[in-house]
C-alpha cells in the first residue's frame, strides 16, 4: 500500500514538473502581432442584408436583446442607444448607421476564423458558419428554423457571402472594385427585406 502511495505521489510530481517545463518553453506573446480577419463586403451588407436580418431575427424576443452573442440593433428591437441627445430612441426612428455597423461586427465576430476561411474560399460552403447552421436548424437553435435553403433571405445572405473580397493570393480587393449582387440575388434581397 505504501509503495502504491509513493508511486501515485511520484506520478503527480512528475506531471507537475513536465507541465512546468512545457510552460517555460512557451514564447511570450507578441503584443505587436495582429491577425487580420477577412470579412464580407460591408456596403452590400448595409444595402441588402441588414434589413432582412433585423426584420427576421432582431425582435426583442430573439436576437434584439442584451446578452446575446449575436445581438441585433434596429428599430424592430433593441437600440444601441436608448437615449440620444436627451430624447428616448424608440422604434419610430430608423435603424442608425452605428447600429448597422454594430450588427455587421456582431455577425462577423461570432466566428471570425471561420468567416475568414469562408471569405478566403470566395464564399464556398457557407453553411459551415454557425450563423447559418443555426438558422437552418442544422444545429440546435432556440428560435427554431429561421431560414430554409430555398428562402429568398437565405439566397440573399449566401449571395452576399459569395462576393469576393480577396484575390486568390489573399490580396484585398478594394470595395469600389468588388463585384455587385446579380439581378436575381438583388431580387431575393428585396423580397427578403419585405419579410413581414
Amino acid at each position: 500500500m505504501k509503495a502504491l502511495r509513493v508511486a501515485f505521489f511520484a506520478s503527480i510530481v512528475g506531471s507537475f514538473v513536465a507541465f512546468a517545463a512545457a510552460l517555460s518553453c512557451a514564447s511570450s506573446p507578441d503584443e505587436n502581432r495582429l491577425t487580420q480577419a477577412i470579412v464580407p463586403d460591408y456596403d452590400t451588407y448595409v444595402a441588402t442584408v441588414d434589413t432582412y436580418l433585423t426584420r427576421r431575427c432582431g425582435s426583442l424576443d430573439c436576437h434584439g436583446q442584451a446578452g446575446r452573442a449575436y445581438r441585433i440593433y434596429s428599430r424592430e428591437g433593441f437600440r444601441l442607444y436608448t437615449i440620444q441627445d436627451g430624447a428616448l430612441v424608440s422604434g419610430q426612428q430608423p435603424t442608425a448607421p452605428e447600429e448597422q455597423r454594430a450588427n455587421f461586427q456582431a455577425l462577423v465576430a461570432l466566428e471570425p476564423e471561420e468567416m475568414t476561411r469562408l471569405m478566403a474560399r470566395q464564399g464556398e460552403n457557407p453553411n459551415l458558419l454557425l450563423f447559418l447552421r443555426k438558422s437552418l436548424k442544422l444545429e440546435r437553435h432556440k428560435g427554431g428554423p429561421a431560414m430554409a435553403e430555398d428562402d429568398p433571405g437565405y439566397r440573399c445572405v449566401v449571395a452576399w457571402l459569395s462576393i469576393p473580397v480577396v484575390k486568390g493570393d489573399g490580396t484585398p480587393i478594394p470595395p469600389k472594385d468588388r463585384a455587385k449582387l446579380s439581378a436575381s440575388a438583388q431580387r431575393n434581397c428585396t423580397e427578403a427585406a419585405s419579410f413581414p
